[in-house]
């Protein structure tokens, strides 16, 4: 194991794999605050990290379906789709639906936690329905789901499997089986460390999920979005 860490020492997956127990115990829910999924872990990695101005993701590339492992870089995980960043986790068929079946609404500068609520979520509703799925329906099976993260103009939200939405406040977001390897990462980096390079430590978050994680493997996609509306 030590020879796939490359830069991480011991003492950092150490420290860091404790964070999760660590932040448990002081009465905080990453769960809630950072955006890990509520009802399934699908086998992948997806990391966001938000700043002030910026919007950071990143994932692996490996994709998983019962004992068969599939490197895959020609349909990747963070897709963009007009001038929104989405990042997929979970089933295939409502993730194709939103990467190549999805119109989404222009923004142009609203609230957009409102626009999210108002917008956002009843287009990717619509983009279900028109296209013969229904989400509720299809996550009644224990192994079914989907989390997403979605990005526009330097703003992140995390799209829960009941259609909620939520946005951290810590500013990072984990999901997937890897997912909380990665969250305890970056979330034992402090403040200032992460925001002196956040695309290092987005890749760095997704490549220790790939070494503990067997359903997480590189290369690793990474995608920056900047903000235009101040």
């Amino acid at each position: 194991m030590v020879g796939r860490l490359g830069a991480f020492s011991a003492a950092t997956v150490y420290r860091n794999s404790l964070t999760l127990i660590l932040y448990k115990l002081k009465g905080v829910s990453l769960a809630r605050h950072a955006g890990i999924c509520s009802k399934v872990l699908p086998v992948t990695t997806l990391v966001g990290i938000q700043l002030e101005n910026r919007v950071i993701l990143a994932a692996d590339s490996q994709v998983t379906e019962d004992n068969l492992r599939t490197i895959s870089i020609t349909v990747p995980k963070i897709v963009s789709v007009g001038k929104y960043l989405l990042g997929i986790v979970g089933d295939s068929r409502p993730g194709d639906i939103l990467a190549y079946n999805w119109t989404p609404p222009i923004y142009k500068g609203a609230d957009p936690v409102h626009w999210m609520g108002k917008k956002v979520l009843p287009s990717v509703l619509k983009a279900f329905r028109d296209n013969g799925y229904d989400p509720y329906e299809a996550t009644k099976e224990k192994d079914a789901g989907f989390d997403y993260l979605v990005a526009f103009d330097g703003n992140l939200f995390h799209i829960a499997i009941d259609l909620s939405f939520i946005q951290s406040k810590l500013g990072i977001y984990g999901l997937g089986s890897g997912g909380q390897f990665a969250l305890g990462y970056l979330a034992g980096l402090s403040s200032n460390k992460l925001r002196l390079d956040p695309e290092q430590h987005a890749e760095k978050a997704v490549q220790l999920a790939s070494v503990l994680d067997v359903n997480t493997h590189p290369p690793i996609q990474l995608v920056t979005q900047e903000r235009v509306y101040q």
